[in-house]
């Protein structure tokens, strides 16, 4: 069982549990590293940097490949369930589909006005959830790119979403200190979880 690290050093580190040992580090980001994943199968670890790249890892090998196309920090990344596809969140204002197999871009989702900070996709693949400094979720179909929902009722950034595993509720995060639940059917939030001071 390995953990994955990333920092403002720019590097990728991976741990071994047992031993708390370092397996392999991961050089090639030339600043902090803001986001990483690692695919369902486990073969491939993704990050992303402060300089603008989304860097996809071969565990086995530490080979690289580099998929470029942000013009802004790269803050969250998420590979899609079948590890075909790559997610991107930047403070660029926009989300971005990548294809893992060609490196390329396939899909730029606009319609955030201030920086994405928040990526993830639906347990069966058919959506990508964003979140934003604009204080808004946006829900989008991964095959069209087309927006779906937008969720809005945070007052401060949303630095983070989730989709549960069944599939029928978003949570978010934000700087108003509030931890949100959205049913993603209905569009509408259903709880909102009150504590954080901070």
């Amino acid at each position: 069982l390995h953990v994955v690290s990333g920092s403002e050093d720019s590097t990728v580190r991976m741990w071994e549990v047992a031993t708390g040992g370092e397996v392999r580090k991961l050089v090639g980001h030339t600043q902090a590293v803001l986001s990483l994943c690692v695919t369902l199968d486990g073969r491939h670890v993704v990050s992303g940097s402060k300089d603008k790249i989304i860097r996809m890892w071969d565990v086995a090998t530490g080979d690289v490949c580099k998929l470029e196309g942000h013009t802004d920090w790269v803050t969250s990344v998420c590979a899609t369930p079948d590890g075909r596809h790559v997610v991107s969140g930047s403070s660029d204002k926009t989300v971005r589909m990548w294809d893992a197999s060609t490196d390329r871009d396939v899909r730029k989702l606009d319609g955030h006005t201030d920086g994405v900070w928040g990526v993830c996709v639906s347990p069966d693949g058919r959506h990508i959830v964003s979140g934003s400094w604009d204080m808004s979720l946006r829900m989008w179909d991964a095959s069209t790119g087309r927006e779906v929902r937008k969720l809005e009722g945070h007052t401060g950034e949303v630095w983070t979403v989730s989709v549960t595993p069944d599939g029928r509720h978003i949570v978010s995060g934000s700087s108003d200190h509030s931890v949100r639940i959205w049913d993603v059917v209905a569009g509408r939030e259903v709880r909102k979880l009150e504590g954080h001071t901070n």
